[in-house]
């Protein structure tokens, strides 16, 4: 949460509104949201019914023309903010979406990987990259809050709706967040069922390239449950990391 809320004190352009939505956690997150009270309009703590529920909080909360959302450990760049918002008032569309940069700590090391989205690509998976995007908040009171049903498709679920109620999407060219990237343990493929469901409901006729999908990631887990098991074993964590320093490099 610091590396969030430190971010968003260093931006160059402070029109902005921070609102906080935590869930009643007992790990000291509301201690360090209280360091922050010059960059923390609001705040609330209290149990939610997962991340989704927590942004639909936020959103019923916000002021502001456009809306966007950090989990605790992701971060703008010092000039983030700044630029959206030359973009939003030169181009007024619905959705603004950028680059990403990924990084992932692997002990001492931490490994950066930029990626560019696809809007395209939506119907087919998650083209674009949800902490890279800042929506406007009447988009949100004409197309509905986040779906509680999904549990961590949800933003997809949203954004291939706006897609396909053929909203204004907007490309600003440039890396926009920092986002981290889970440690090898933290794999899961619960998503790709839940983007099944989604796509067979949105009628995309992609549900059955999802249902592929869905399987190469679960014999991916596999593995990594293997390697998860082995990975602090140095021979085995050395070949570990030279591979992922190969694909991220």
């Amino acid at each position: 949460m610091g590396r969030t809320l430190e971010s968003l004190r260093q931006q160059t352009d402070k029109r902005f509104e921070s609102i906080v939505i935590d869930g009643g956690s007992k790990d000291g997150t509301m201690d360090i949201v209280k360091t922050y009270p010059d960059v923390v309009a609001k705040h609330i703590s209290e149990p939610d019914n997962g991340i989704y529920d927590a942004m639909n909080k936020g959103i019923a909360l916000a002021e502001g023309k456009y809306l966007a959302f950090l989990n605790s450990d992701d971060a703008y760049f010092p000039d983030t903010l700044a630029s959206v918002i030359a973009f939003a008032e030169k181009h007024n569309p619905d959705i603004i979406y950028g680059d990403m940069q990924k990084q992932r700590e692997l002990g001492k090391d931490l490994f950066t990987r930029n990626e560019k989205p696809n809007l395209h690509k939506l119907p087919e998976a998650m083209g674009i990259f949800h902490p890279a995007t800042f929506a406007k908040k009447e988009l949100f009171d004409r197309l509905g809050s986040y779906d509680l049903r999904f549990k961590l498709a949800a933003d997809y679920h949203w954004l291939l709706r706006a897609y396909l109620e053929k909203a204004d999407f907007q490309y600003l060219d440039k890396v926009l967040v920092k986002f981290s990237v889970g440690g090898v343990s933290n794999f899961s493929c619960q998503s790709y069922k839940e983007c099944i469901i989604i796509q067979e409901e949105l009628k995309t006729g992609h549900a059955e390239k999802m249902r592929t999908l869905y399987e190469k990631c679960r014999r991916k887990l596999f593995k990594q449950r293997i390697i998860a098991k082995f990975v602090r074993l140095p021979v085995i964590r050395d070949l570990y990391l030279k591979k992922i320093k190969k694909r991220w490099n």
